[in-house]
C-alpha cells in the first residue's frame, strides 16, 4: 500500500466517523418546534399501578346515578372519560345495575380500527350489543343497551388482547 492510499483511507475513515457522530447527535433534534410540550394533560394512558389504585371506585354506590359512560379508544386500551371516577383510567371496570338502561359513547383517538362490543364469559357478543367499526380520528359512536347479568367485559374486537375492560353487573 502506498502512503497516498493510507492517507486517503485514514481521511475517509475520519470523515465517516464524523458524519456518523453528527447524525446520531442530531437525531433527537429534528423536531423544529421550539415551544415546550404542554400536552401532558392530553396523555390519557395512566400507569398500571395508578390505574389499579384508582379502580377502587368500582363500588356500586359510585355508579348509582350513572346512565352515560364515555371512553376514548386507543390501540393501548380504552381510557375512561366519564363518569368522573373513571377519568383517565385505562380499561376501567364498569359497574352496571341489572335491567338498567345505559349508553356508552366512545371516541376514536388514534385513527386505528376500533369497535366496542359487550361480551359474555364465552367471549361472544351479548345480544346485538356491538358498535360498528370506525377508524376516523375524532369519530364517536354510541351503544345503547340494557345491562344484563351475562355481560362480563367490553372489548374492541380489533385489539382484543389489550383493549378490554371488565363489567360488573350488580342487582339493582
Amino acid at each position: 500500500m502506498t502512503p497516498s492510499e493510507t492517507d486517503r483511507r485514514t481521511i475517509l475513515r475520519h470523515v465517516g466517523a464524523t458524519l456518523a457522530g453528527s447524525l446520531s447527535a442530531s437525531a433527537g433534534c429534528l423536531d423544529r418546534n421550539t415551544e415546550p410540550r404542554t400536552d401532558d394533560a392530553d396523555e390519557p394512558i395512566v400507569e398500571e399501578a395508578e390505574a389499579t389504585a384508582l379502580e377502587g371506585d368500582a363500588d356500586p354506590d359510585a355508579w348509582t346515578d350513572v346512565e352515560s359512560i364515555r371512553l376514548d379508544g386507543y390501540v393501548g386500551g380504552w381510557v375512561g372519560v366519564e363518569p368522573p371516577h373513571i377519568d383517565r383510567i385505562e380499561n376501567p371496570t364498569l359497574v352496571l345495575f341489572d335491567g338498567s338502561e345505559y349508553e356508552i359513547t366512545w371516541m376514536n383517538r388514534d385513527g386505528v380500527k376500533h369497535n366496542l362490543a359487550l361480551h359474555d364469559v364465552e367471549e361472544t357478543v351479548v345480544g346485538e350489543y356491538a358498535t360498528g367499526v370506525t377508524e376516523e380520528i375524532g369519530a364517536t359512536t354510541t351503544l345503547e343497551f340494557v345491562a344484563r347479568s351475562e355481560m362480563v367485559r367490553y372489548i374492541c374486537e380489533h385489539q382484543p388482547a389489550i383493549q378490554y375492560g371488565s363489567i360488573d353487573v350488580v342487582d339493582g
